[in-house]
């Protein structure tokens, strides 16, 4: 009995150590969609620079990406949203991971000088908020920062319009949309405005 029992040991052991093997060589799923290359240089050429930043989102959701890959995608994230995209914080975020990731890429140095400029307008930034602003003021602070959500919703629940520029940022970022309706909502305490004709809040599925 004793040497069933052993033999029985040794096989399952057995059974175990080419289980083992054959999932230790068993190829790595990979992501599907097109070569990062390709994400990178289409966000780079995108002229609408949230979406551009979308797409390189959710490149770096990937996790099949090398470090070059990643980190490239990072530094050009990061510079959109020290730029067009409007997230200061999320630029310094970017930079400081794409430094600590790949210290040596070639885009280092850019990246550092980027960094300081982003770390200088968030302080600037956060300093001008600390006094008395108007909603459209607060709301250009804010979005700046990258609080997009939270600058969005304030002006909601004020019932009072973005300014014709802010109008055309929402636009960008997908926020504001066009109903096709003769009169728009956001008229209400604007009076009428051509930038306003047919817009309205777009719906919570579209931004989300």
């Amino acid at each position: 009995m004793c040497r069933t029992m052993r033999y029985i040991s040794l096989s399952t052991v057995a059974a175990a150590a080419l289980l083992l093997a054959a999932c230790a060589t068993a190829p790595e799923a990979t992501d599907t969609g097109p070569p990062p290359e390709t994400v990178i240089a289409q966000a780079i050429a995108e002229t609408n620079p949230y979406q551009a930043e979308d797409s390189l989102t959710e490149l770096l959701a990937r996790s099949s990406l090398t470090n070059a890959q990643r980190a490239e995608a990072l530094y050009h994230r990061g510079s959109l949203r020290r730029q067009g995209a409007d997230d200061r914080r999320g630029a310094v975020e970017d930079f400081e991971a794409m430094l600590a990731l790949a210290p040596e890429h070639p885009l280092a140095a850019n990246a550092k000088a980027e960094l300081e400029y982003a770390r200088k307008d968030v302080a600037a930034i956060e300093a001008s908020m600390n006094r008395f602003l108007t909603l459209a003021q607060w709301f250009d602070g804010t979005w700046v920062l990258g609080d997009h959500e939270l600058a969005v919703e304030r002006y909601k629940k004020s019932g009072l319009a973005p300014t014709p520029e802010q109008v055309k940022t929402l636009r960008e970022a997908g926020y504001i949309c066009q109903t096709g309706a003769s009169e728009s909502p956001l008229e209400k305490f604007a009076g009428e405005r051509d930038d306003l004709d047919g817009m309205d809040w777009c719906a919570e599925e579209l931004t989300s």
